[in-house]
């Protein structure tokens, strides 16, 4: 045991190494992986759009009545936001239902995870019947009695009883409204109903409800599992791996342990591909997003060596984004061809129809045009899993940072490379017309921000440099006043205020978006 939590033991855990032991993971899953065997991993490697086409297929996952797990890298806030659960995983904490550490924390084993739930399934759930039983018994039975009823409209009264119902149900005992009342979980679902004495829907009624129950996100890991996870590994990992994984690495293996029992991980890879911690998880798909040419050095000198690095990982199935430009595309089809992978475009999977639904949910939920293309590269997952959805199911998506509007005339993203500035360059275009907008910026030392600010001049009318630190990563101050000098592009340190008649854009690193996020709350109060 190490007597700490995992966030107390990641804070001494080297982000890089300078000198990186490409075995050392590959041996360290080896060890432990029959204890935490995955089922069906969707790996997701490219440069952008990682995390947005994750959450995407999570979610669409979760809306289809499966339990899924997302993980994605780097967080905003919190640690907690690189492990994400939904569907019927989400219900309950995961320490109740995960087996793998017999001896850790019974007191959390029983009386947590059992107060979980008995806490709720009592004075609320006699709450819920004493309050419920007479209308709600009505309303069921008649649904139960009456087949030739249309249980598919909206506007049928018993149908909309039900699903009321159901709602507050839920409600009352915190479960995820859509995924308690799913085909996968009647059974579970029925006993519920049952044990107090209401009469149980039956299960068309279940499948006619579905459609009709709010959708609901699911959550971030907390505190008490990420801790689980981290006891689990101290006692199944061996030695010699216990203080030697890198940050990420350790955190990848914590993720692989809350998502023991997932009918599915959405596992993202970091900056790699081909010697990426995630790359030691067997996969049933392979998801490519655009590549570019961040991380130079680390990856290769160029966009050629970087694309080869994180295409070659791919297996039998690939899907790539329709985004991909000429360079990796071309080293996709030839790695594909040696390899005999099936590789596809996304939207050789999805019919016109799909795709004009994926545009006008992206419209509808004011997202940007770039997000387009990473929900098609979801969907087209989907297809490819044979999984059931409609479009009209999927959640908004939750993710902080993605050209997020904080207010009207502001809006940050994470985006910190030359690719991804090409991507807002263009939104910002379609957004404002000839406008041109205030850069709230700041990158690392070992990113090309010329190239970067280079992209984003033809809509920038100035930069305000907003300061922040980091331990162990040098900002690149000097490198950004010679890149707006030489562009001739105004700038002045962070000025600490926000004209009504101008417009923002922070766009940076998942730092900077952090901590202008929290600068702009402690102003707001």
């Amino acid at each position: 045991m190490s007597g700490r939590s995992i966030k107390e033991f990641l804070q001494n855990r080297p982000i890089y190494y300078k000198k990186i032991d490409y075995e050392r993971f590959p041996r360290a899953y080896a060890a432990i992986k029959d204890k935490i065997p995955l089922k069906n991993v969707i790996q997701i490697i490219g440069t952008n759009g990682k995390g947005s086409t994750g959450r995407f297929l999570a979610n669409a996952i979760a809306a289809a009545g499966f339990s899924v797990g997302h993980y994605t890298s780097p967080h905003v806030f919190k640690l907690n936001e690189r492990i994400y659960l939904g569907g019927r995983i989400a219900q309950s904490p995961v320490f109740a239902l995960n087996s793998g550490a017999s001896n850790f924390k019974n007191e959390q084993n029983s009386a947590s995870a059992s107060n979980f739930t008995e806490k709720q399934n009592s004075a609320k759930m006699q709450n819920f019947a004493n309050r419920e039983n007479s209308a709600s018994q009505i309303s069921i039975s008649n649904l139960q009695n009456s087949a030739t009823q249309n249980l598919h409209s909206e506007q049928n009264s018993a149908l909309q009883s039900f699903v009321s119902t159901t709602r507050n149900f839920c409600s009352e005992h915190n479960f995820i409204a859509r995924n308690s009342i799913d085909t996968q979980n009647y059974a579970s679902t029925q006993n519920l109903w049952n044990s107090q004495d209401l009469k149980s829907p039956s299960e068309q009624n279940f499948k006619s409800a579905q459609s009709s129950l709010p959708i609901s996100l699911g959550r971030d890991a907390t505190d008490e599992e990420l801790d689980f996870a981290h006891e689990f590994l101290q006692e199944s990992l061996p030695a010699e791996f216990k203080d030697s994984l890198s940050y990420f690495e350790y955190l990848t293996l914590a993720a692989a342990v809350i998502f023991k029992d997932c009918d599915y991980c959405v596992i993202e890879a970091g900056m790699g591909g081909e010697f990426d911690a995630t790359s030691s998880f067997g996969r049933t798909l392979s998801l490519f997003t655009p590549i570019g040419t961040d991380h130079l050095g680390m990856l290769g000198q160029n966009l050629e060596q970087i694309a080869h690095t994180k295409l070659i990982t791919m297996d039998k199935e690939a899907i790539l984004s329709d985004e991909m430009s000429e360079v990796p595309l071309r080293i996709a089809q030839q790695i594909a061809e040696q390899k005999g992978t099936h590789l596809r475009f996304a939207t050789e999977l999805l019919s016109k129809s799909e795709q004009a639904q994926i545009a006008e949910f992206c419209a509808h939920n004011n997202l940007p045009k770039f997000q387009i293309s990473n929900l098609a590269l979801a969907l087209a997952a989907m297809k490819f899993l044979n999984l059931k959805f409609e479009i009209s199911q999927l959640p908004p998506l939750n993710l902080r940072g993605r050209m997020e509007v904080l207010a009207p005339n502001l809006r940050v993203d994470v985006g910190h490379n030359e690719l991804a500035a090409q991507q807002v360059a263009r939104e910002i275009t379609e957004i404002y017309g000839g406008k041109k907008i205030v850069l709230i910026y700041n990158a690392f030392a070992d990113k090309d921000v010329a190239a970067v600010l280079r992209t984003l001049a033809p809509v920038v009318e100035r930069v305000e440099i907003f300061n922040y630190e980091v331990a162990d990563r040098e900002m690149a101050a000097e490198a950004i006043t010679r890149a707006l000098d030489a562009l001739k592009i105004p700038h002045s340190p962070f000025r600490g205020e926000l004209r009504a008649d101008e417009e923002y854009l922070v766009f940076g690193s998942f730092h900077l978006v952090e901590n202008f996020i929290l600068w702009l709350e402690a102003r707001r109060g």
